[in-house]
């Protein structure tokens, strides 16, 4: 009789023969788990072993990813018995939003520039949705605007739902819209979206919470914060809200009181008392207290002498708190995969919905978190990483040192981890697509040519981006260097004109030889999104016999020159203008 080990996750079960690879047992059945080579060189199906044992498939190479002592590949272990697994790095998708029908309860000033609104959901289903999500209202001429629920669920009734929006100087929304609207008013949202929650099981090995917020940020952390207190799990809670004057601070008195109440709470305003812009319409975010005459959140938390090692933080804010936040507390000690943040849109114009922007075709799927915001900040991290890493290369390192090398910068920059290898390659190893084998041994030379190809995972989305560079003057090295990348712009533009992915690979050979070179047509390009895109299909763009979509395809150029051992290899997302 086969036997049957149940694998245990923190969001369900899924059923194993002790045969098949654990990744192998969950896609079987359909379970959401984080995964993308299948080779185990990305480490993207690691988990976290919390009980159980298991047995790898195969012995590892010189390419596999090395996961920590308490970890496995899912990909490469069976199981050897019942297991429990957890995923530091990645959080399984929520529920999919949908569109409801919301009426206007109250609205009332918290401040000058803030106002409460109060909205019933209408229908009998529930609406749920977990501490730190938001919802987008649909307004009438088709645009959208994002904002965090500020009230825990269930706090104020099963389908009452609290926001706090702060007026901007040119915000229709907040300067038309919200001023005129009364109690009994409807309105349209859809929900709810955003993976920055508080876990229904509070994580292991984490005494400690620290709260980051800016502004109207506020709102996206205050349920997390009533979340974690309920748990009665932590040692500590500590919130740092940033502001320009006390009164931005408006809900002091509440947190006054929670402070008072065990011990376990406490919280700080960070006063900056200067002037600095005001935030996109649209966004729960204010400005930070990054004034002249003040100071940033983050560097008070810092001081604060937290235990970073044994703490999760949470940031909603403006975008520069949350990024100087994320790299000055990884510096400070914090672990990886225990920094969340949510990153909202600016005010999109009539019919400019950018989450997700191309659902029109199957393969084109994403997932509910998804912005095109993510996705190229995700790309400009990228690109600024290639170059950094370019920079690093040495005459006579080894390509193994070279990958080494880029995958701890990489760190340094602030990815949680890679959702594809990490591929360097030395002269002519430039010649071929990054899974043929590499020789780890061969050195840079003097006058030589070298690839840098990436995939990093930055805040929950797929960065991409591979470029060739020179060492030395050679004339012949650069022209093939400088090929790939000119193939490349001029397929984008082909596609700009409509053609299809799988035109675009025949318009790139014909190109290629115009400059002396072949294309490498065993790469074919492929999808990004928010990670993992594994889990919406792993399509090629070489395949795809449509017009692709902007912002989710990576067009893949490489070449081999015609006359020397050696090649080149650009690519990059596809971009409109507007976003390129």
């Amino acid at each position: 009789m086969t036997l049957r080990y149940t694998i245990s996750l923190s969001f369900g079960q899924f059923a194993s023969d002790g045969q098949a690879s654990i990744l192998d047992a969950a896609l079987a059945v359909g379970t959401p788990v984080p995964f993308s080579c299948q080779r185990g060189e990305c480490g993207s199906c690691r988990a976290q072993v919390l009980a159980g044992r298991y047995e790898p498939i195969a012995p590892p190479t010189e390419r596999s990813y090395v996961p920590a002592a308490d970890e496995l590949l899912m990909c490469q272990c069976r199981a050897a018995s019942d297991l429990t697994l957890r995923f530091p790095h990645w959080a399984a998708p929520a529920g999919a939003p949908r569109q409801r029908r919301a009426s206007v309860v109250s609205r009332r000033p918290l401040t000058a520039d803030v106002t409460e609104l109060i909205v019933d959901i209408e229908g009998a289903e529930p609406f749920d949705y977990q501490p730190g999500q938001h919802v987008r209202w649909r307004l009438d001429d088709g645009s959208h605007r994002s904002f965090s629920i500020a009230n825990a669920p269930g706090a104020a009734g099963p389908q009452r739902l609290a926001f706090h929006i702060r007026r901007t100087p040119a915000g229709r929304f907040t300067n038309q819209v919200l001023p005129a609207l009364m109690p009994g008013d409807a309105l349209s949202l859809d929900g709810p979206h955003g993976a920055c929650v508080w876990p229904a099981t509070p994580p292991g090995g984490i005494d400690h919470l620290v709260l980051l917020a800016t502004g109207t940020g506020f709102a996206g952390v205050f349920p997390i914060l009533m979340a974690a207190l309920d748990s009665r799990s932590l040692q500590s809670v500590t919130l740092y809200w940033g502001g320009r004057q006390r009164e931005d601070c408006y809900a002091s008195g509440l947190l006054n009181a929670l402070q008072g109440k065990d011990g376990v709470f406490r919280w700080h305003p960070v006063l900056s008392g200067g002037s600095s812009a005001g935030p996109s319409e649209g966004s729960s975010q204010a400005p930070s207290a990054n004034g002249a005459t003040g100071r940033h959140v983050q560097d008070v938390a810092l001081d604060a002498g937290h235990d970073w090692a044994r703490t999760l933080v949470y940031a909603c804010g403006n975008s520069a708190m949350v990024r100087a936040a994320q790299a000055c507390l990884r510096a400070a000690g914090l672990p990886e995969g225990r920094f969340l943040s949510e990153a909202f849109l600016p005010a999109a114009g009539p019919g400019a919905d950018l989450a997700p922007r191309h659902p029109a075709h199957p393969w084109e799927r994403v997932g509910e978190r998804f912005t095109l915001d993510g996705i190229l900040a995700a790309r400009q991290r990228s690109m600024d990483a290639v170059h950094e890493i370019a920079a690093l290369m040495t005459p006579g390192i080894t390509t193994g040192d070279a990958i080494a090398l880029a995958d701890q910068h990489l760190r340094r920059m602030g990815a949680s981890h890679n959702w594809h290898p990490t591929y360097v390659r030395f002269g002519a190893d430039s010649q071929s697509p990054a899974v043929h084998p590499t020789d780890r041994r061969r050195t840079l030379g003097e006058d030589d040519i070298f690839v840098v190809d990436i995939g990093p995972v930055w805040d929950g989305y797929e960065g991409d981006y591979g470029d060739t560079f020179v060492t030395g003057a050679d004339a012949d090295r650069q022209r093939c260097a400088q090929a790939a990348r000119d193939v490349f712009k001029r397929t984008r533009l082909a596609w700009l004109d409509g053609l299809t992915g799988q035109a675009l690979y025949d318009v790139a050979d014909d190109y290629a030889h115009e400059y002396g070179c072949a294309l490498v047509r065993d790469i074919a390009g492929h999808r990004v999104s928010d990670f993992p895109h594994a889990l919406y299909g792993k399509h090629q763009l070489a395949n795809a016999d449509f017009i692709p979509g902007d912002g989710i395809w990576v067009l893949e150029i490489q070449v081999r020159d015609l006359r020397l051992p050696i090649g080149a290899f650009y690519e990059d997302v596809l971009l409109r203008p507007a976003t390129a």
